[in-house]
């Protein structure tokens, strides 16, 4: 076999390897990963040790849109309708109106730093105007941060959901930038309505399908459901696109439908897709680092600070606040949302569009755009946690439950605990938490049933776990369970 191709595919192995243990560095230094596995692709690239010279930004593009794809279809499976229900009209203000005012905003801040038209200043501000769900979803989790509910609720929907709005102002622009005299604001109207009402159709529709071809195969083999399911996520975008309609609109609502539906190996699913979502995220950002050359950022760095310092303090506060006033935020709560919507890949990925395009400003744009991102990040990522604590937004966890019926032996006692929709036990089994000898979980309440658990039986979330517990150990089954919740 060719020697080249083992080479690569050696290499392939280890920078996966190396990204999965640059997870526990993350968790424990609080660097976003999305940060970690960027390094790891400039590194490898051709001004890095690895060599590899990779400049295909076409590849890149097409890569970026399949994995967006699935990481959006994985945050859709993930998110539970009735965590995000209560804030679902301020999320799509934010998603919509938010992002065409931060657009606007940065591209007075562009205009003014770069003395460019503005025409591209409002196509760079609008590759950098949506914050990126797979960068809000990875540092909620790696971070562990139990935010109060509408706060969470609010950043998570509107990351997964602002995503179709960028890609439409960055495309229309692109359009627009290249043949100036085609424009017209009626048709532009019209071509967002259709794409999102098409895109919202489709992904409702065809959520509802695939749950109903799931359940009417009964597969033998369960391995063959996450393929059913990956064709499924590849056929919504393509189909989609094809009539009209945002793909990536499409694919998200499908995993938020199906996530609130009842289908054979659900849990199962959910897993893959969460691993698969990683594994896009890796290949994504590592794609994305070979194709930067850091000696092309040097030159953009002094720009590149003022446009992220315009971005996280101006820019994205303005926007989250004129769309929030009018709901029941307070202003330490609009703060932290303001600072909690990070860039990820999303902007990066709209930046290859403007490549592929060309253009004498497009290097110059994508190398910002790049720069930008990976400053906000740093900055946001880094200190997100430090601003949750100082603002307050921290959902506070209740002193114990004690339930109002008692054991008979008096030195034992029912104990009620909820599991939260972000906990890290969501998936564990009950033998998975390694509670003490004198603990046993005797109920689950799940929705609307309350069963006997057995030691396999699997964790979810908005779970509520009765124990029976030795008084002495109560102190130790809560530090075991505190990040579950305690009532």
């Amino acid at each position: 076999m060719d020697q080249s191709f083992l080479q690569v595919m050696l290499a392939l192995g280890i920078l996966l390897i190396l990204s999965v243990f640059a997870s526990k560095i993350s968790s424990r230094y609080g660097i976003p990963i999305l940060l970690i596995f960027i390094a790891a692709g400039m590194l490898s690239g051709s001004e890095g040790p690895g060599g590899i010279v990779f400049e295909d930004a076409g590849a890149t593009r097409i890569l970026g849109t399949i994995a967006l794809s699935f990481i959006l279809f994985s945050g859709g499976l993930s998110t539970q309708l009735k965590a995000v229900a209560p804030v679902w009209k301020e999320s799509v203000v934010l998603a919509l109106v938010g992002v065409l005012v931060s657009t606007s905003i940065m591209a007075v801040f562009i205009r003014w730093v770069m003395d460019w038209g503005w025409i591209p200043s409002a196509l760079l501000g609008a590759c950098i105007s949506s914050t990126d769900a797979a960068a809000v979803f990875g540092i909620i989790k790696t971070r562990k941060l139990h935010l109060k509910s509408n706060i969470q609720s609010t950043i998570e929907l509107e990351s997964g959901s602002n995503d179709p709005m960028a890609v439409f102002l960055t495309l229309t622009l692109i359009q627009l930038y290249q043949n100036p005299e085609s424009f017209s604001m009626g048709q532009t109207l019209m071509h967002f309505f259709i794409q999102m009402s098409l895109g919202g159709l489709a992904g409702w529709f065809m959520g509802q399908g695939l749950v109903k071809v799931i359940n009417w195969l009964d597969l033998e083999f369960e391995g063959l459901y996450p393929v059913l399911t990956i064709a499924g996520v590849i056929c919504i975008y393509a189909l989609t696109e094809f009539c009209g309609g945002n793909g990536f609109l499409a694919v998200y609502l499908a995993g938020l439908t199906m996530g609130e539906e009842k289908y054979f190996s659900k849990k199962g699913l959910e897993v893959f897709h969460d691993g698969l979502a990683w594994l896009m995220q890796v290949a994504m950002f590592l794609a994305l680092g070979l194709l930067i050359n850091p000696s092309q950022l040097m030159p953009i760095a002094g720009p590149g600070i003022i446009l992220a310092i315009s971005l996280m303090l101006v820019a994205r506060p303005l926007s989250v606040f004129l769309c929030l006033v009018g709901f029941r935020y307070n202003l330490r709560e609009i703060l932290f949302i303001s600072w909690g919507g990070l860039r990820g890949a999303v902007p990066i990925i709209l930046a290859t569009y403007i490549l592929v395009s060309g253009g004498s400003l497009a290097p110059v744009m994508f190398n910002l755009v790049f720069f930008i991102v990976i400053l906000c990040m740093l900055v946001q990522g880094t200190s997100i946690a430090f601003f949750a604590r100082l603002l307050g937004v921290q959902e506070e966890i209740p002193v114990k439950r004690r339930l109002p019926f008692k054991s008979r032996t008096l030195n034992r006692d029912f104990i009620e605990f909820e599991v939260g929709q972000d906990s890290p036990f969501i998936g564990q089994t009950i033998l998975d938490l390694h509670l003490p000898e004198d603990v046993l979980v005797v109920l689950i309440h799940r929705q609307e049933d309350d069963f006997i658990p057995r030691g396999n039986t699997e964790i979810e979330g908005y779970d509520r776990l009765v124990c029976l517990a030795d008084k002495n150990v109560i102190p130790k089954l809560e530090e075991i369970l505190r990040p579950i919740q305690t009532f």
